[in-house]
């Protein structure tokens, strides 16, 4: 899998997960208005191409490719421990597919990093094992008719029993990155939370 690598002048690490038909570039712009000293590494999905590039193979009525996904994660987890940084806060983020790619790390890695940052994921039966104090934002939008409210509902709380410190964040607005949602998502991973 490719990844570009940005250094920065703090100990904040992002690590990005573009949605279908993304690149690396993708959520390059979100992050510099999130933390602009931050290190970055963002990754390319590697199959398909243009609108269709994505990190996993698409799903089939509705479902997993199981047996293709996780290999893809198991792909990533060999990459990942051979260049992840040390001594660093690290923070993943995913929007639509690298969101769902990142559940599947989850599931095989509770603690890859020190904060998870779902962007308009899907609940596509998950399955976790143990619990983890990582911390975990949802973001859901109203008339989002990819990533259902009710399901990111139901994928909050299956994640609240394994990771207690899962927020999720309501959001007016369908299945894109829309401004509101990125300075809501500055002030959490600011840790300035205001309930």
């Amino acid at each position: 899998m490719d990844y570009i690598n940005i250094p920065g002048s703090t100990n904040e690490f992002y690590v990005l997960f573009h949605g279908t038909g993304g690149n690396e570039y993708s959520l390059l712009s979100v992050i510099g208005d999130i933390d602009p000293n931050a290190s970055i590494i963002s990754f390319l999905g590697d199959v398909g191409s243009g609108s269709d590039r994505r990190f996993f193979a698409p799903l089939k009525n509705g479902k997993l490719q199981r047996d293709d996904f996780n290999e893809k994660v198991n792909q990533f987890l060999k990459l990942w421990d051979s260049i992840k940084p040390t001594d660093s806060k690290i923070t993943f983020v995913g929007y639509s597919n690298g969101a769902n790619f990142l559940l599947g790390l989850l599931e095989k890695r509770q603690d890859i990093a020190d904060k998870i940052v779902l962007l308009h994921p899907s609940n596509l039966d998950y399955t976790f094992e143990s619990a983890s104090g990582t911390t975990i934002y949802i973001t859901s939008g109203a008339t989002d008719s990819l990533s259902l409210p009710s399901e990111s509902l139901q994928l909050s709380k299956q994640l609240e029993s394994y990771f207690p410190a899962t927020k999720l964040l309501w959001l007016d607005s369908g299945h894109e990155i829309s401004n509101e949602e990125v300075a809501k998502l500055a002030v959490y991973l600011g840790n300035n939370v205001k309930d």
